[in-house]
């Protein structure tokens, strides 16, 4: 049997998803590199919508993004655009704006 492309990455990570989605809320994405493109690939099995911000993509993310899995904003987000996000994953790498990220999500569910 042959693998798509996200299913490949997909099986290349272990992680497994630790929420359950909310109707209606989507799975946020932060980072265009391939630790990014594996927690895009694993969410996109979630029913929610999974949306990638990141200013570039490796190849990884551009499979999925070719095959309608996931959508994405040519941008960093800012706290606004994570209000209707049930979960977010930073993976810039860079550690100042993986915690401003956090940070972020972490005032929208408060």
């Amino acid at each position: 049997m042959s693998l798509t492309p996200a299913q490949r990455v997909a099986v290349r990570d272990r992680t497994r998803l630790l929420g359950f989605p909310r109707s209606g809320r989507r799975a946020i994405v932060v980072g265009g590199g391939r630790t990014a493109a594996r927690r895009a690939a694993a969410l996109t099995r979630s029913a929610s919508p999974v949306t990638v911000f990141a200013p570039s993509l490796c190849d990884d993310v551009f499979d999925l993004l070719a095959e309608r899995l996931v959508t994405w904003e040519n941008r960093w987000p800012t706290p606004t655009d994570l209000s209707d996000a049930w979960l977010v994953h930073a993976a810039t790498g860079d550690p100042e704006l993986d915690a401003q990220v956090c940070a972020w999500a972490a005032d929208a569910t408060a």
